[in-house]
């Protein structure tokens, strides 16, 4: 039932914006989860089944948003989790079959002993002896056979762990690299930083030949790489954006956002990473994904905040109340978050500073069991994302 839910939310909003080719890696992942095979329901596959269409979701909504490394990425590591669960019910079939063998085993042998017992003379003893001899051999060769299969899941297991692996050791190099530039070590320490993003390069490489080790090999090198880039351009970076006087500049688009009319502010600090957030009421009527007349003037206003700050990235979050079925909120939020992106960018505001999601009924601000609380949650929340200052 999981998996059909699931589709829903990814079928709703294709209405919203048109979406580029299905990758191929998304298509094997939904072929491969078709497979007559994984309908075992064994708890040890069903957990790696769970992550793999929570996987094959998040590839989805990454595939719909031109996120097309992320849902690549995400597809990837779906088809990891469905071979190895796969792999793992194979384990566990070619278990049981063993453990049939090994009791017809022990059958054929009590039945050899009865027909000693039962048999007088020496030629009848010889015929069961034979008839035993081709049990055996049928036996041992089963038994071999499943010995190879056993051997040839066992390397595919390992193979799938290595890939696994190699998979997450990009990720975490990926993300070391995102936050070298965060302290612009392109700029402050390009030796360093260009030799990380070159050993990136080289380990997606590998991955992409079928190299788990050396891809894996490649992106430790490219992690340490750009946390040794992110330490060196730190001072430098700090020193340029207090000549900047940004620390001024963010208290001052601190100070505007405050004073947009109708709109909700909070700051939120994740580590080094500040988030002034705008939570924007009223913008839409009761589950209709096109913006209202005054939801379209509450959005000049904050065109014009942006405008006047065009160097802070943007994260753009729909929600919804909890009245409704979570796929069919996820995409109504979606749909919503999408509308607004769409309307500020007609407004001028350059498309590469924002990123869009839907959190259906998630994070509620307002309790959903009055009608008042439910109009508080159904909003579109606008992060303005900074370099927290100390």
């Amino acid at each position: 039932m999981r998996a059909r839910r699931w589709t829903l939310v990814v079928i709703l909003p294709l209405a919203a914006c048109t979406t580029p080719p299905r990758l191929k890696e998304i298509v094997a992942l939904e072929k491969l989860r078709s497979d007559p095979a994984l309908s075992d329901t064994d708890r040890k596959a069903f957990d790696l089944l769970a992550a793999a269409d929570q996987l094959l979701i998040a590839s989805l909504s990454e595939w719909e948003h031109r996120n097309l490394y992320e849902a690549r990425r995400d597809a990837l590591m779906g088809q990891i989790k469905l071979k190895t669960a796969m792999a793992t019910l194979q384990a566990e079939a070619a278990s049981r079959h063993i453990e049939q063998l090994d009791a017809e085993l022990a059958i054929a042998q009590d039945e050899q002993r009865r027909l000693d017992e039962q048999l007088a003379s020496a030629h009848e003893e010889v015929d069961l002896l034979q008839r035993w001899g081709t049990v055996k051999a049928s036996i041992a060769k089963e038994r071999e056979a499943i010995s190879g299969e056993r051997k040839k899941l066992a390397d595919q297991l390992v193979d799938a762990r290595r890939r696994a692996d190699a998979l997450d050791g990009l990720r975490r190099a990926e993300l070391e690299v995102k936050a070298a530039d965060t302290v612009e070590a392109a700029r402050f320490a390009k030796a360093k930083y260009d030799a990380a993003v070159g050993l990136l390069q080289a380990a997606h490489t590998e991955f992409d030949a079928g190299h788990w080790n050396e891809a894996l090999a490649r992106t430790k090198m490219a992690e340490s790489e750009a946390r040794a880039s992110q330490e060196a351009a730190r001072p430098s970076y700090e020193k340029a954006a207090r000549a900047l006087s940004a620390e001024a500049r963010d208290r001052s688009l601190e100070r505007d956002a405050t004073a947009l009319p109708g709109a909700a502010v909070r700051l939120m600090r994740d580590g080094e990473l500040q988030r002034l957030v705008l939570v924007l009421h009223g913008l839409f009527d009761a589950r209709k994904t096109t913006l209202s007349a005054d939801g379209g003037k509450a959005l000049d206003a904050v065109k014009d905040l942006l405008a006047k700050y065009p160097t802070y990235p943007l994260q753009l979050v729909g929600y919804t109340d909890d009245q409704g079925k979570p796929e069919e909120l996820a995409a109504l939020s979606l749909a919503r978050a999408n509308a607004v992106y769409w309307a500020l960018v007609s407004r001028g505001i350059d498309p590469k500073r924002i990123s869009v999601d839907g959190k259906g009924g998630a994070n509620p601000l307002a309790d959903n069991a009055t009608p008042n609380g439910r109009d508080v949650n159904a909003r579109v929340e606008l992060s303005i994302l900074y370099h927290a200052s100390e």
